[in-house]
């Protein structure tokens, strides 16, 4: 027999939520879902998961960009690659934790000693990427907290979000804090609909919690509610657009870790979706390329000593004091939509994918001098516009390849 999967309306702060039929499955999507080159573990999960059913909930279409949170192993990422295709962009948004520019000094360093363990969950998504199937894919590394305000860092506006059985990671105090600080997810829900067209969706598919239980049960159980995830996203300024019924088992009664025998590839799991109102003010702060011109062509020369170059073309090399291959990095620029100039790394290989965020000034002119908290940890660091590439050639400083991997 046929199984379907009949989404119940809902009603949510006096609102009709659309209901979501199973059949309704566009081309793209199952032409998605039965790409070849999908690995046949993930394959296996499909009887289970519905993928087919899901990303057409999600109304992602061919051309979109999107942010994927969390990708994992990539099960979602490859479908989502397919789907968007060649015109589209998937951004595998890994969210570095145990980490956070706003460290001091020595913790930093105690950080750096197990960079290559933090880079584990890179592995897989680089593993996606770095093939011609999937080339749109672009991986980003980053913590959610460089700043106070949560930076979300993105080089454009996109059209969707979407994080599938990890929303509730962002509240599980045992493994996603930093340094003992859990994160603020308030802060974060908001960096995602800044980081939106307005229109754009925000899909969360989450395993579910007993009613009343709010996010107490990420920990133990990594289980979240779906009414606490609502209103804690519906408070950033999103409206609920839908939500489905794809994924309930309704023998789950919630008791259970997700990782118990029972219930595990099989546990009751919601499906959300938000939109930012298409009169949703216009948050991006994103400069004009115009008023970046002063770094362009010139070079941005620090006291640490360190020397940073700009290029038109949105790529950067920056030299530095020693003779390890950390002491001269490249990768390309960017705005996010907080306003903060930021740096996708993508050599030295131990860094490649990190984004590392500064509050630059916009007004300087070569020549002129100017502090930047860089970390956002109260030190600032002087800085001066130095006029023309200029190389540093005095003994010590990194001469080696810099160019992208």
């Amino acid at each position: 027999m046929k199984r379907l999967h009949l989404a119940a309306m809902a009603i949510l702060l006096g609102s009709a939520v659309p209901s979501f039929a199973a059949d309704s499955v566009p081309a793209a999507v199952t032409a998605a879902v039965a790409d070849p080159g999908r690995i046949p573990a993930d394959r296996m999960r499909d009887a289970v998961r519905h993928p087919a059913e899901t990303v057409a909930f999600s109304q992602i279409k061919p051309g979109a960009r999107i942010v994927e949170i969390m990708p994992g192993g990539g099960y979602y990422t490859r479908i989502l690659s397919h789907l968007v295709g060649p015109k589209g962009r998937v951004y595998a948004f890994v969210p570095r934790f145990g980490w956070s520019a706003r460290l001091t000094p020595e913790q930093r360093k105690s950080v750096a000693e197990h960079i290559h363990e933090e880079r584990k969950p890179l592995d897989d998504v680089y593993a996606i990427a770095d093939t011609t199937a999937y080339s749109n894919v672009s991986v980003m590394w980053s913590p959610f907290n460089q700043f106070e305000d949560a930076q979300f860092a993105i080089p454009e506006q996109v059209d969707a979000v979407w994080t599938s059985d990890n929303y509730h990671d962002l509240h599980n105090k045992s493994s996603y804090s930093v340094e003992g600080r859990p994160l603020d997810v308030a802060a974060i829900d908001k960096s995602i609909f800044a980081a939106l067209k307005p229109g754009g969706i925000f899909v969360v598919v989450d395993y579910a919690a007993a009613k009343g239980t709010g996010f107490t049960q990420t920990d133990a159980l990594h289980r979240a509610e779906a009414d606490a995830v609502k209103t804690e996203v519906l408070a950033a300024g999103f409206v609920l657009d839908g939500e489905s019924q794809i994924l309930v088992n309704a023998t789950d009664d919630h008791s259970k870790s997700i990782f118990d025998a029972s219930v595990r590839g099989k546990a009751d799991q919601f499906v959300l979706r938000f939109k930012k109102p298409l009169n949703a003010p216009d948050t991006d702060k994103r400069p004009t390329a115009a008023s970046f011109r002063s770094y362009l062509g010139n070079t941005m020369a620090s006291i640490t000593p360190r020397y940073v170059y700009y290029n038109e073309d949105g790529t950067y090399q920056e030299y530095g004091i020693g003779t390890a291959e950390g002491s001269a990095q490249a990768g390309t620029w960017f705005w996010d939509a907080a306003g903060h100039n930021c740096q996708l790394h993508q050599y030295p290989a131990i860094d490649r994918g990190l984004i590392v965020c500064h509050a630059h000034k916009l007004d300087v002119k070569p020549g002129d001098k100017f502090s930047v908290d860089v970390y956002g940890n109260g030190q600032s660091i002087d800085f001066q516009i130095v006029p023309g590439h200029v190389l540093p050639t005095a003994p010590g400083y990194y001469q080696g390849r810099y160019a992208p991997n």
